[in-house]
């Protein structure tokens, strides 16, 4: 076993599979040539929700779209690609007995108007398909002033030179005017905002960094419920959601400055203590509506759906873990993940997933080239969790191709056994597992969050540093 390194901050693995989705041949120009390219996508999700089987969904596809193709067998391996392709753009669902049955992206998409949607599958792939990753990698050239081709493209975001999916991605994202049909890969700007509103844009004007420290203010205040914030601390939760940025600590003032001449940022005075007068800062409503934007695309097209503004502080959901009904506190625990999401820089991807076990929540980033996928589960309970439940969920977790498992149990703890169980599997492994209990989570401190869970970090790494270091050994 390769030592992973750093987790919180290098992804491990070389899974690239989630960064842009999987589908040959899911083209409106290769399906669309006998039905018409404007009534491909209602038809496939109409053909979708009606099919009993998945063959009979391929069948469909043979019959009505591939008719143009000659070889027989080539319709058929074709149309599983398609099939696929609905997977891998989450519009539909194929269960153990091969039954198919839409998502609710899918029931969202289909149900949209004919003139809308393009736009609403746009944004689906924006938001939940890596979509907005390829048009952030496209504009990084047209900054730099260079048109990329297809093979840089997939160079920039870890892909196989000759990987056709972003192919794919750009046939659909086009027919929203997102990205050019044809030609050199660019960026239709007005298109872009027709799709996901001009916050997005805007922010393009701004280095990494600074992105990243008003996402990680503008989430901190929400959590907190205060706008008045302190430099170090956003620093840190912007290092932790993005690990591959660095915002210096030494020059904070410096930087912070730059974004007060450009009107995001205001400076706020406390009052003169034993220390001496202290200036913190908070954002400005232009830099809340701008940071909103960008949280949106995490949360909005999400199952749950969850709006920043709706999410309410840590305190709200930490205080509704033990109050009113069952369903009233399984919803505090989901929006209690999402906030951990948020401090970790996680894009929510789904709900209440049914895999082995029901999965709470699921999460995604991509740091460097590399791509993670991390379950949250939220245990609600009295006591500490106990070993054969952590063994279970583990189990559970290793066959989904989760590459990160956190639990939280926000009214309890975690049993020394079942603590000494998690740093097993997380050595023996692949897995990446941690926990937040009810002794750091009795503060509403996001930062105190993120520090617990570096510590957990640090002894995780020795052990899987150690085991490598133990197989080596072996003859």
């Amino acid at each position: 076993m390769a030592d992973t390194g750093d987790d919180l901050s290098l992804a491990e693995g070389d899974d690239d599979s989630g960064l842009i989705p999987y589908g040959p041949d899911f083209t409106p120009a290769t399906l669309g040539k006998t039905i018409g390219a404007d009534r491909l996508l209602k038809w496939l999700l109409n053909t979708a929700a009606t099919a009993p089987t998945k063959t009979a969904l391929q069948d469909a596809i043979v019959d009505h779209c591939l008719r143009h193709i000659d070889d027989k067998a080539n319709r058929r391996d074709m149309a599983s690609h398609v099939v696929q392709g609905l997977g891998n753009y989450l519009l539909i669902d194929v269960d153990e007995e091969n039954r198919v049955s839409l998502t609710s992206a899918g029931e969202a998409i289909r149900a949209a108007s004919d003139d809308e949607r393009d736009v609403v599958f746009a944004r689906h792939i924006l938001s939940m398909c890596g979509g907005y990753r390829l048009v952030e990698a496209i504009q990084r050239y047209e900054l730099r002033g260079t048109q990329p081709t297809m093979e840089l493209l997939n160079e920039e975001l870890g892909q196989h030179p000759t990987e056709k999916n972003i192919s794919t991605m750009r046939a659909w994202l086009s027919r929203a005017r997102v990205i050019s049909k044809t030609g050199p890969y660019s960026v239709n700007a007005d298109g872009l905002v027709a799709v996901v509103g001009s916050g997005v844009t805007q922010m393009l004007g701004l280095d990494r960094a600074q992105v990243e420290f008003l996402l990680a203010a503008r989430v901190l205040a929400v959590q907190i419920g205060s706008d008045t914030l302190e430099g170090p601390d956003i620093k840190k939760l912007a290092e932790t959601r993005a690990p591959d940025v660095k915002i210096p600590s030494k020059a904070l003032g410096s930087f912070v400055k730059r974004l007060m001449d450009r009107g995001l940022v205001e400076a706020v005075v406390r009052a003169r203590g034993k220390g001496g007068t202290r200036t913190n800062l908070r954002l400005t409503i232009e830099a809340v509506r701008l940071a909103d934007a960008q949280v949106r695309l995490f949360l909005e097209q999400s199952a749950a759906g969850f709006l920043l503004s709706e999410l309410g502080t840590l305190s709200d959901a930490l205080a509704a873990l033990a109050q009113g009904t069952a369903e009233e506190r399984g919803r505090a625990g989901e929006r209690l993940a999402v906030h951990i999401c948020l401090m970790l820089g996680l894009r929510v991807t789904g709900w209440r997933e049914r895999m082995p076990v029901e999965v709470d929540l699921t999460a995604e980033r991509v740091v460097g080239f590399a791509y993670q996928r991390w379950h949250v589960q939220v245990k609600n309970i009295d006591g500490d969790l106990n070993a054969d439940r952590v063994d279970r969920e583990i189990g559970a977790a290793a066959g989904t191709g989760a590459t990160h498992l956190l639990f939280v149990v926000p009214r309890g703890g975690i049993s020394a056994a079942a603590r000494a169980e998690a740093v097993m599997k997380s050595r023996l492994t692949s897995l990446h597992i941690y926990w937040l209990t009810a002794e750091p989570l009795s503060t509403v401190d996001p930062v105190r969050y993120v520090r617990q869970l570096e510590g957990e970090q640090t002894v995780l790494v020795r052990e899987k540093r150690n085991e490598a270091e133990r197989r080596e050994r072996l003859p």
